[in-house]
């Protein structure tokens, strides 16, 4: 997870009175990588596929990119073997490949197949966001949040996430709306919170669905309105937010 900032207690009306923390967080997905489920089917496929699973592995070894990022995300998403993960999208990495850097951004920040280096992943991060890879710029921006400096930093963090939100990122969106929420580095508007939270929420954030189902559950940036609340509950709960599901549970 990303750096973490005090959560907005608020309390929506659910018969009996509940204490619900809005997420306020400051996120990045945790190997967060953005792929379409064709395209996870076909690293399933390939990893299956004995002959184009040695085409590919024979071309990394002769230095091929985008071959290199093929294999390192056969290896980090299907088997995850994190070690040869590393390995391969780090030769990748070098060679420009920006979704790789970021991958090795990700993976030195989590400490996930080498050793933790936050200023490693700094690095990686920074040519990843020269690169205009989306991810990267969100989760630099993240790292930045989480310094001493973040006050100073304000600016750059802003430019990252704006970069990252133009090129339509899901997590860029919901940190926009956290940072209204919490007014860092930006006046402090649940409605403009509210407005970012739905961007994220339209291409499926757990968390943004979540923070909305309080929104609208307690009148906060928005229309009081239980129905629209608890449509956004539900569907938090099946994009995986596990505060959501277990909310519902109770």
């Amino acid at each position: 997870a990303g750096g973490r900032f005090a959560s907005l207690t608020l309390y929506p009306n659910l018969g009996e009175k509940k204490k619900i923390l809005m997420q306020g967080d400051i996120e990045m997905k945790k190997y967060n990588i953005l792929i379409g489920g064709i395209f996870l089917f076909t690293l399933f496929n390939a990893w299956s596929n004995d002959d184009y699973y040695s085409k590919i592995k024979k071309d990394a070894i002769a230095g091929d990119a985008q071959a290199q990022f093929k294999i390192g995300r056969m290896y980090m998403i299907v088997s995850g073997d994190y070690e040869k993960a590393f390995y391969w999208l780090g030769k990748a990495a070098k060679q420009g490949n920006a979704e790789a850097q970021a991958d090795i951004g990700s993976f030195y920040y989590y400490g996930t197949g080498v050793k933790k280096n936050r200023k490693k992943a700094e690095e990686w991060l920074v040519k990843a966001s020269r690169n205009g890879e989306p991810r990267a710029q969100n989760d630099l921006a993240i790292l930045y949040s989480e310094s001493e400096s973040r006050d100073a930093r304000c600016d750059r963090i802003w430019e990252l996430l704006s970069s990252s939100a133009a090129k339509g990122y899901d997590m860029a969106y919901l940190n926009i709306g956290n940072y209204y929420l919490r007014g860092v580095c930006v006046e402090r508007s649940m409605s403009k919170a509210v407005d970012w939270w739905e961007k994220a929420a339209d291409k499926g954030n757990g968390q943004a669905e979540f923070n909305l189902y309080v929104s609208y559950s307690n009148g906060s940036g928005v229309s009081m309105n239980q129905h629209t609340g608890y449509v956004y509950l539900r569907k938090s709960c099946e994009h995986g937010y596990k505060k959501a599901c277990d909310l519902i549970n109770e």
